[in-house]
């Protein structure tokens, strides 16, 4: 019996060494999918997911980042601890330049309103985490899509979005996108340290019922 428990014992510490041995930054790279640069988050992309929610359309389970790889972007605690809620990231793509890697992740906490919203955590050649900043998003009144050149320059393009009917009213179930109207262009450097206010904010803009959307401030 005695035997046993020490075998059962030895197994378990065995296994659990194994595990933590694995949790390297080359593994926690493996966990997005591996892409090229330049690197898009189209508008196209963007207003299909709204457009989707608006039509009900069956939603693909998100895969999840494993919890044990979060230590790779400490902000992930943060932004949890701001928003007191948890946060569960979507690997989206895995990036490398000749001084760096990027990773590309989602952090909308609602997978199947996807209301997404695109972060870049940047790291150097050695796994050493940099910064990271949020880029894009889709949210009911706001969309934000990114390109991302070979230097890790990120250009963002914000739009208004526009219903057939008022949203605030209507919802926008069985609603229709009529027009995205761009509101702001900008370029960030990724590699940088991230100043305030880089970040796109994916909160609705509010606006009255029968009122034009203005830009919510950031």
């Amino acid at each position: 019996m005695k035997k046993g428990i020490v075998i059962i014992a030895a197994l378990f510490f065995t296994l659990t060494a194994f595990a933590q041995s694995e949790v390297t930054f080359e593994s926690f790279l493996q966990q997005f999918p591996k892409a090229s640069l330049p690197f898009a988050l189209s508008t196209e992309t963007l207003r299909t997911q709204l457009e989707s929610r608006a039509t009900n359309a069956p939603v693909e389970k998100a895969k999840c980042l494993a919890w044990e790889y979060y230590d790779f972007i400490p902000t992930l605690e943060d932004d949890a601890r701001e928003n007191r809620m948890p946060v569960y990231p979507e690997p989206v793509a895995a990036l490398e330049t000749a001084d760096y890697h990027a990773v590309i992740y989602n952090t909308g906490r609602n997978f199947a309103r996807q209301y997404k919203t695109y972060n870049i955590a940047v790291f150097d050649k050695n796994g050493k985490f940099l910064t990271t900043r949020c880029i894009a998003g889709v949210n009911p009144t706001a969309l934000a899509s990114a390109t991302i050149d070979a230097e890790l320059n990120v250009t963002i393009k914000e739009y208004s979005v526009s219903w057939s009917k008022d949203y605030l009213t209507n919802g926008i179930e069985g609603n229709t996108i009529v027009a995205l109207t761009e509101v702001s262009t900008r370029t960030v450097k990724a590699t940088a340290a991230k100043k305030e206010g880089e970040d796109w904010i994916n909160a609705p803009m509010k606006r009255e019922p029968g009122t034009a959307v203005s830009l919510q401030a950031k």
